[in-house]
Protein backbone atom coordinates (compact mmCIF):
# COMPACT_ATOMS: atom_id res chain seq x y z
CA UNK A 1 0.00 0.00 0.00
CA UNK A 2 2.75 2.28 0.64
CA UNK A 3 4.77 1.92 -2.54
CA UNK A 4 1.30 2.57 -4.12
CA UNK A 5 0.69 5.97 -2.69
CA UNK A 6 4.43 7.07 -3.49
CA UNK A 7 3.51 5.82 -7.38
CA UNK A 8 0.23 7.80 -7.18
CA UNK A 9 2.60 10.83 -5.42
CA UNK A 10 4.85 11.10 -8.46
CA UNK A 11 2.11 10.93 -11.07
CA UNK A 12 0.53 13.76 -9.25
CA UNK A 13 3.91 15.55 -9.14
CA UNK A 14 4.55 14.70 -12.97
CA UNK A 15 1.34 15.48 -14.23
CA UNK A 16 1.76 18.76 -12.27
CA UNK A 17 5.48 19.87 -13.55
CA UNK A 18 4.23 18.96 -17.01
CA UNK A 19 1.33 21.65 -16.77
CA UNK A 20 3.43 23.95 -14.99
CA UNK A 21 6.05 23.47 -17.75
CA UNK A 22 3.23 23.93 -20.67
CA UNK A 23 1.87 27.26 -18.88
CA UNK A 24 5.93 28.63 -18.54
CA UNK A 25 6.31 28.26 -22.37
CA UNK A 26 2.48 29.45 -23.53
CA UNK A 27 2.95 32.72 -21.53
CA UNK A 28 7.07 32.60 -22.79
CA UNK A 29 5.58 32.76 -26.35
CA UNK A 30 2.79 35.72 -25.45
CA UNK A 31 5.61 37.24 -23.88
CA UNK A 32 7.81 37.54 -27.18
CA UNK A 33 4.93 38.41 -29.66
CA UNK A 34 4.26 41.02 -27.03
CA UNK A 35 8.62 42.05 -27.32
CA UNK A 36 8.32 41.60 -30.97
CA UNK A 37 5.02 44.32 -31.28
CA UNK A 38 6.39 46.65 -29.26
CA UNK A 39 9.85 46.56 -30.56
CA UNK A 40 7.87 47.31 -34.28
CA UNK A 41 5.93 49.76 -32.99
CA UNK A 42 9.04 51.82 -31.22
CA UNK A 43 10.96 51.29 -34.61
CA UNK A 44 8.47 53.14 -36.52
CA UNK A 45 6.50 55.81 -34.54
CA UNK A 46 4.06 58.00 -36.19
CA UNK A 47 3.89 56.04 -38.83
CA UNK A 48 0.44 55.59 -39.70
CA UNK A 49 0.46 54.90 -43.60
CA UNK A 50 2.73 51.90 -43.12
CA UNK A 51 0.81 50.88 -39.77
CA UNK A 52 -2.38 50.92 -42.55
CA UNK A 53 -0.18 48.72 -44.56
CA UNK A 54 -0.16 45.67 -42.27
CA UNK A 55 -2.64 42.91 -43.02
CA UNK A 56 -4.13 40.17 -40.81
CA UNK A 57 -5.33 36.65 -41.72
CA UNK A 58 -6.41 33.68 -39.90
CA UNK A 59 -5.05 30.30 -40.57
CA UNK A 60 -5.18 26.82 -39.76
CA UNK A 61 -1.99 25.51 -39.33
CA UNK A 62 -0.10 22.41 -37.98
CA UNK A 63 -0.72 23.38 -34.25
CA UNK A 64 -3.92 24.98 -34.66
CA UNK A 65 -5.81 28.10 -36.03
CA UNK A 66 -3.66 31.14 -35.61
CA UNK A 67 -3.47 34.65 -36.91
CA UNK A 68 -0.18 36.19 -39.04
CA UNK A 69 0.04 39.42 -40.11
CA UNK A 70 2.12 40.90 -42.94
CA UNK A 71 5.63 41.92 -41.98
CA UNK A 72 5.80 39.12 -39.26
CA UNK A 73 9.05 37.52 -38.74
CA UNK A 74 9.77 33.76 -40.13
CA UNK A 75 10.61 32.65 -36.98
CA UNK A 76 7.44 33.67 -34.75
CA UNK A 77 5.57 31.96 -38.26
CA UNK A 78 6.99 29.29 -37.85
CA UNK A 79 6.73 29.30 -34.07
CA UNK A 80 2.82 29.62 -34.50
CA UNK A 81 2.02 27.39 -37.20
CA UNK A 82 5.10 24.67 -37.24
CA UNK A 83 7.84 23.57 -39.50
CA UNK A 84 6.59 23.40 -43.34
CA UNK A 85 6.94 20.27 -45.06
CA UNK A 86 8.64 22.39 -48.24
CA UNK A 87 10.58 25.29 -48.28
CA UNK A 88 11.33 26.94 -51.87
CA UNK A 89 14.50 29.85 -51.55
CA UNK A 90 15.28 32.28 -54.22
CA UNK A 91 17.17 35.29 -54.95
CA UNK A 92 16.01 37.98 -57.11
CA UNK A 93 19.41 40.98 -56.77
CA UNK A 94 19.57 42.03 -53.37
CA UNK A 95 15.80 40.59 -52.34
CA UNK A 96 15.39 36.99 -50.84
CA UNK A 97 12.37 35.17 -51.04
CA UNK A 98 10.94 32.17 -49.24
CA UNK A 99 7.95 30.41 -50.22
CA UNK A 100 6.86 27.47 -47.10
CA UNK A 101 4.18 24.58 -48.01
CA UNK A 102 2.18 22.97 -45.54
CA UNK A 103 0.45 19.89 -46.44
CA UNK A 104 -2.59 19.79 -43.63
CA UNK A 105 -4.85 17.03 -45.43
CA UNK A 106 -5.29 14.42 -47.62
CA UNK A 107 -8.08 14.79 -50.12
CA UNK A 108 -7.07 12.41 -52.84
CA UNK A 109 -5.56 9.69 -51.01
CA UNK A 110 -1.72 10.23 -52.38
CA UNK A 111 0.75 9.56 -50.43
CA UNK A 112 2.07 12.37 -48.58
CA UNK A 113 5.02 13.37 -50.50
CA UNK A 114 2.96 13.73 -53.89
CA UNK A 115 0.47 15.88 -51.92
CA UNK A 116 -0.21 19.31 -53.26
CA UNK A 117 0.45 22.11 -49.90
CA UNK A 118 -3.06 23.57 -48.75
CA UNK A 119 -1.49 26.23 -47.03
CA UNK A 120 1.41 28.71 -48.72
CA UNK A 121 3.25 31.29 -46.98
CA UNK A 122 5.53 33.84 -48.82
CA UNK A 123 8.30 35.77 -46.99
CA UNK A 124 10.01 38.60 -48.32
CA UNK A 125 13.54 39.22 -46.89
CA UNK A 126 12.99 36.71 -43.94
CA UNK A 127 9.45 38.81 -43.28
CA UNK A 128 5.79 37.91 -44.39
CA UNK A 129 4.77 39.15 -47.56
CA UNK A 130 1.61 36.36 -48.27
CA UNK A 131 -0.51 33.41 -47.36
CA UNK A 132 -2.68 31.21 -49.69
CA UNK A 133 -4.50 28.23 -47.95
CA UNK A 134 -7.12 26.32 -49.73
Amino acid sequence: MNKFLIFIGGMVAGALLLYAIGFRTESSLKEQLRRELIETLSNNPGNLNQEAEVQYVEVKGKKGNVTLHTGMPKDSVKILVGKPDEVNLDEIGNIHFEKWGYKMTNKHGVPREYQMPDLNIDFKDGKLNGVRQE
